[in-house]
């Protein structure tokens, strides 16, 4: 099993100075922690030509150099096609879902997603308030084409996401934060990564946190 990284993810950890932690993570990971050739475009070719995030740019293929990150292939089109043709407004398919999202959730061999961005968990996860979010955001009716929307969950049924908090939550269950607070600061450090990860990208509500804290006995 493998650990396949979409973009959002990847930013949202970079972007909080948290690169370091896959690095020991993966030491302790039986898999390799892998992200598409799309997702290196986004975050590496596309960034070094800009100022923005090339030092984060520089980063992660300084950590694909060294073997921290491997690049994966996936079976892209047809899922792309597919999700691309579920959802219509006013009688035109809306494009709900982008080249890096569907890579990483078309390589195969029963990997473990991590995706930030909402609206690919919620397709997988839940498509009818999908539906409803859209509706929200485009003002009119939405509809389903329910033929796609069950190939689409056919298709992936065996798809595993968390997202870059639940990944830092293990690291942080780990012990790789440990010399970086006082044993009085604990819930406060776990509490400031979490919201920095969400300030930073990854969608999580603030409720979601609060469970993440109760559950690490907070």
């Amino acid at each position: 099993m493998n650990l396949v990284f979409d973009s959002s993810s990847i930013i949202s950890i970079a972007t909080n100075n948290l690169l370091w932690t896959l690095e020991k993570l993966k030491k302790q990971f039986k898999g390799d922690f892998v992200i598409p050739q799309s997702v290196r475009k986004e975050l590496i070719e596309n960034p070094l030509k800009g100022k923005k995030y090339k030092l984060e740019a520089i980063m992660i293929m300084d950590m694909l150099n060294d073997g921290v990150l491997k690049i994966g292939k996936g079976n892209k089109d047809y899922l792309m096609n597919l999700s691309n043709n579920i959802f219509t407004n006013k009688g035109k398919n809306i494009n709900i879902v982008q080249e890096g999202e569907i890579e990483v959730i078309s390589i195969e061999n029963n990997n473990i997603c991590i995706i930030d961005e909402r609206t690919t968990r919620m397709l997988i996860e839940d498509p009818i308030n999908l539906r409803e979010l859209l509706e929200s955001k485009l003002h009119s009716k939405v509809s389903i084409n329910h033929e796609n929307l069950n190939e689409f969950k056919e298709q992936t049924k065996n798809t595993k996401i968390i997202r870059s908090t639940e990944l830092m939550t293990i690291a942080f269950e780990k012990g790789l934060f440990n010399d970086l607070f006082t044993k009085n600061l604990k819930k406060d450090f776990l509490d400031g990564l979490l919201w920095g990860l969400k300030l930073r990208g990854c969608a999580i509500s603030s409720n979601e946190i609060n469970q993440i804290l109760k559950l690490e006995g907070f």
